[in-house]
This record gives C-alpha cells, sequence and structure tokens, in this order.
C-alpha cells in the first residue's frame, strides 16, 4: 500500500499523480490501458474547499459538474446516478441528516457512516465512491472515505473538492470545526491518454487540464455518452 500526505487538497493531488506515475503498474480498462496502484492511502491536514493549485490547474467545467452530482435534489439525465441522490435520497433514506443526528446525539460516536452502493445492483456504472466516515474528536470534524476506484488525474481534484464542501457543511450541522480528511483508494489509476500531461504537471510545467473521459475513455463509456 502507498501512502500520501498532504496539507492542502492540491497538494495531495499532485502528491497521487506522483505516485502513480512512479510506481504504477500498467493493466486495462476495457481497450484502454492505466496506470494504477492498488491501495492508496491519502491523508489531507488542512482540506478546504478553496484550493489554489486546484484552482490553478483543474478542468472548471468538471469542478461544476461534480459539485453539482453532490448536491441534493439534483437530477442529471446524462448521468446514471448521482452523489447527491445517493446521500440524500438512497432507498428513500437521508444518509446527510442520519449521519448528522448521530453526531449531535452522541458527539463521540464511531457509527456515523453511510454507503452509496445498493446492495445487489447489476448497474454498469456504480459509484466509485462508496462509503462516507464523520467522527468529532476535540471538536473537528473528521471526515473519512473510501473510493473502490478513482481516475486520479482527471477527476481526483473534484472528488476531494465535493468532500471538503461535504465535510464543511456536516462540520456547520454539529457546531465543530473542520479536521483533516483521510481515505482509501483501492484502485488509484491514471488513464493512458492523459499520462504525458500527468508527467509534465509533476515535472513543475503549467498544464491547464482538458477531461477527456468521455470521449478517450472505455469503449463502454464512449459508447454510452450521447
Amino acid at each position: 500500500m502507498r501512502q500520501v500526505y498532504s496539507e492542502t487538497l492540491g497538494e495531495c493531488w499532485f502528491n497521487c499523480i506522483e505516485q502513480i506515475i512512479k510506481h504504477g503498474s500498467i493493466h486495462n480498462d476495457e481497450d484502454i490501458k492505466i496506470h494504477e496502484v492498488l491501495g492508496l492511502s491519502v491523508e489531507i491536514s488542512k482540506p478546504s474547499c478553496q484550493d489554489q493549485l486546484i484552482s490553478e490547474f483543474g478542468d472548471k467545467n468538471v469542478i461544476t459538474k461534480m459539485l453539482e452530482k453532490f448536491s441534493k435534489g439534483i437530477v442529471m439525465p446524462d448521468r446514471p446516478f448521482t452523489y447527491g441522490a445517493c446521500i440524500y435520497d438512497h432507498c428513500g433514506v437521508d444518509q446527510f441528516e442520519w449521519l448528522v443526528d448521530r453526531l449531535n446525539s452522541k458527539r463521540e460516536t464511531k457509527s456515523a457512516t453511510f454507503g452509496l452502493l445498493s446492495p445487489g445492483s447489476k448497474s454498469p456504472n456504480l459509484p466509485c465512491l462508496t462509503t462516507v466516515d464523520a467522527k468529532i474528536r476535540d471538536d473537528k470534524l473528521e471526515l473519512q472515505f473510501f473510493f473502490r476506484s478513482q481516475n486520479v488525474y482527471g477527476r481526483q481534484y473534484a472528488n476531494l473538492l465535493a468532500l471538503a464542501q461535504l465535510q464543511k457543511d456536516i462540520a456547520a450541522r454539529c457546531s465543530a470545526e473542520v479536521g483533516g480528511m483521510r481515505g482509501y483508494i483501492a484502485s488509484a489509476h491514471i488513464y493512458e491518454y492523459d499520462w504525458l500531461e500527468a508527467e509534465r504537471i509533476i515535472s513543475g510545467e503549467r498544464v491547464i487540464i482538458q477531461d477527456k473521459y468521455y470521449s478517450e475513455g472505455p469503449q463502454s463509456i464512449r459508447k454510452n455518452d450521447h
């Protein structure tokens, strides 16, 4: 297992890219190759919804879309699911409110955890983020997460911003400060069409990311994107 310790979300993103470029193995995702690290642990000591590196290098359209995808009540007909639905209306349960209630009922609880997968789902498109956990320690809201899979170069930065917003929202409802963020990624990968840019960005070059997942990603994604 590889580990990344960072102060900010943007630093975490860059450090994860470097880990995959240097230590990843080459595998296939359908007809596309990936550089992959199996088991990547991350820790961010000062997560914030405003991040200079992400603002400078990230694809603003991806960020906007991801924040919308995590929002309550958002319908996205072009996507098979939204994280907002998984969080705020999962099998009829508002898991955000459920989690906040557990934290406010027992501030030291170890049981404020929810999942985003539907048992037995046969959908080819499952949420990459599968588990979210919140704990209050020393009056700080500590957020932890599990990704079964994460497109690190193309999407991680937007995922982290959305999680930082979720953490901030939970903390506000629990009268707590925002603490650290920790997570585990089972398959941390970079697609082959992003390899050269990923190498350039960690070498210090200025690269403005343009998302290519739906145009150059795996065959099933290209086929089903309309």
